[in-house]
């Protein structure tokens, strides 16, 4: 876990014996996800994107969802839901919040991750401000 401030971030690699149709999280006064591993090239982008729907509080009334927008960059609900990992055999899941929320946060766990590759970290920005317009 990581944190700064008065928010943590906790990303961890999961594995599932099978796919899951579904993928339950709960976490209450946090945003938490679980996305396809591929969905992310850094964990600081996951960490952006978790972050804007957090503060900004939008712009899906699911906060979750909100950060799947803003990872997908799409105003689509639809576009953004493909990237969650239901029905995949491992997932990146993450979680933002107070420390308490993170800790509390019910969601599948796995072995703490960060990927670290290239990423454009204006893009979730631009997106964002665009949103605004």
């Amino acid at each position: 876990m990581i944190c700064s401030g008065e928010l943590c971030f906790r990303s961890e690699s999961v594995a599932f014996e099978s796919p899951p149709e579904k993928i339950k999280i709960e976490a209450e006064g946090a945003v938490a996800v679980c996305i396809k591993r591929e969905a992310v090239a850094d964990w600081r982008e996951l960490l952006q994107a978790l972050y804007y729907a957090l503060h900004w509080r939008g712009p899906a009334r699911d906060l979750n969802i909100s950060a799947l927008v803003f990872l997908a960059k799409t105003s689509q609900i639809r576009d953004a839901l493909s990237l969650s990992a239901a029905g995949q055999r491992e997932a990146l899941c993450a979680v933002l919040g107070p420390k308490n929320a993170v800790e509390a946060a019910k969601m599948p766990r796995g072995e703490a991750y960060l990927p670290q590759g290239r990423w454009d970290p204006w893009a979730i920005t631009k997106f964002a401000l665009d949103l605004v317009k």
